[in-house]
This record gives structure tokens, C-alpha cells and sequence, in this order.
């Protein structure tokens, strides 16, 4: 567990690390894509890697005293089970639904979404994780907590008995490459010439800001999901 991780940290051994890593982002993409629906139950808190599960589970079953939140960065490091991953994919997806009035325009929710991760940013209800981009639209929100199980059983049950199918990996994801990167690194050159931020708040923000933005490409590129999450883990590292 975390103790293994230290010691595998003080001895340099990285690929011990990396493989961990891995690991973990390949039990979110399995709940993501498997062959069965998954529902999250979720109450109270829900951080870091809890997070980046209930992002990659079909549906979520929240009581509304429900705290999401990826709050890697303060412990210095970047989110990196899929939370920054899914960021950028759901803001490729907004843009293909017509959002923001129709403009092709990234940055908005690449703005929105990076700020959320690099402030470390924790939900105060399950409905403010709506509006944060933790929970989908279609997530259900309980009002009494004991209810949660019961729904969240009853939803896996209709997923399944509807014919549930997997989603379909997204293929040609739009990034906003070196163009968002360089916009996001502007805004946080004033913070830490404004000393709102340290040197090395600087160094996780803009490894959140690679990721996000798809990394060393030309604005509009397009990628697929396995190039982020390489990326999302190469830039952990």
C-alpha cells in the first residue's frame, strides 16, 4: 500500500511506482468500458483516486451531503488514476454537443476544469459536483443518506435490464495543445510572480495544464484515449 509506494520512492525504484500507476488507471478504464454496468454509492467524502473511480463508473448514486474532489496537488502531485484524463475528454465532449453557444472553443471548460484540479478543489455537495464536472448530469442525487444503496442497486439493475452496452471509446478527441498550454502557463506566471502560488505549485499546475491541453501538439490536434492517459501518467512521473 502507501507505505510499499514510500519505500519503493526512497529507493528510486520508478518503474515499481509507474507500474502501480498503471495499474490503477487500468481499474478506471475497466469500470469505464466493462461489460457490466457499475454504479457508484457514494456519501461524505470522495477524494483523490475515490474521485477518479465515481468519474469512471457509468452512474453514480449520491446523497447530497457528498464531497468529490481531486485534491492530489496538495501533496505536490498531479492526479493521475484518469481524473485529469476525463477532465479533457468531457471538455472535448461539450464542445461536440454544442455547448458555450456553439463556439468549437476549448478553452472555456479547459479553464474551468484546470482550475478545479490545480486549487485542489473539493465539492460541498453533490450537486456543486455537478456544476465541478465530478458527477454527470445524469447521476442521481439522494436526499436521505440510507436510500443510497437501495437506488444505487435499482439503477444498476435497470442499466442492465435496458440491454446495457459499454460506451464506445472516443476516437479523434480535440486538444487544445501548445497554444493551451502557453494560454494556462501565462495565468500561472502572474500567480507566481504574484507569489499567490510557489515554484513548485507552478511545476504541478503545468503538468495539470499539459495534460488537459493533450500535451506537445498543434491547437485542434486530435487524439485518442490511451495517448492521454500515457500522457497523464508520463507526466505523473
Amino acid at each position: 500500500g502507501r507505505r510499499a509506494l514510500a519505500v519503493a520512492c526512497h529507493a528510486g525504484r520508478w518503474d515499481e511506482i509507474e507500474a502501480v500507476v498503471a495499474k490503477f488507471q487500468q481499474a478506471a478504464q475497466r469500470l469505464k468500458y466493462g461489460l457490466v454496468p457499475t454504479v457508484a454509492a457514494v456519501r461524505g467524502m470522495a477524494l483523490g483516486g475515490s474521485c477518479e473511480f465515481i468519474m469512471h463508473c457509468d452512474r453514480t448514486v449520491a446523497a447530497l451531503e457528498s464531497y468529490p474532489g481531486l485534491v492530489e496537488v496538495g501533496v505536490g502531485l498531479l492526479p493521475a488514476g484518469g481524473g485529469c484524463k476525463e477532465f479533457a475528454v468531457r471538455a472535448a465532449q461539450e464542445v461536440a454537443r454544442g455547448a458555450n453557444g456553439g463556439q468549437a472553443d476549448h478553452f472555456p471548460f479547459l479553464r474551468a476544469s484546470f482550475q478545479t484540479i490545480a486549487m485542489a478543489t473539493v465539492a460541498k455537495s453533490a450537486l456543486e459536483a455537478k456544476a465541478l464536472g465530478f458527477l454527470k448530469d445524469a447521476d442521481v442525487v439522494v436526499m436521505h443518506p440510507h436510500e443510497i444503496l437501495h437506488v444505487a442497486i435499482g439503477q444498476a439493475r435497470a442499466m442492465a435490464d435496458s440491454g446495457y452496452r459499454p460506451p464506445l471509446p472516443p476516437v479523434g478527441i480535440p486538444v487544445a495543445g501548445r497554444t493551451g498550454i502557453a494560454t494556462l502557463e501565462m495565468m500561472l506566471v502572474n500567480m507566481r510572480e504574484g507569489g499567490f502560488i510557489t515554484a513548485y505549485d507552478f511545476e504541478v499546475a503545468l503538468a495539470i495544464a499539459r495534460v488537459l491541453c493533450g500535451g506537445d501538439v498543434d491547437a485542434g490536434s486530435t487524439v485518442d484515449e490511451r495517448w492521454l492517459v500515457e500522457l497523464e501518467r508520463a507526466e505523473f512521473m
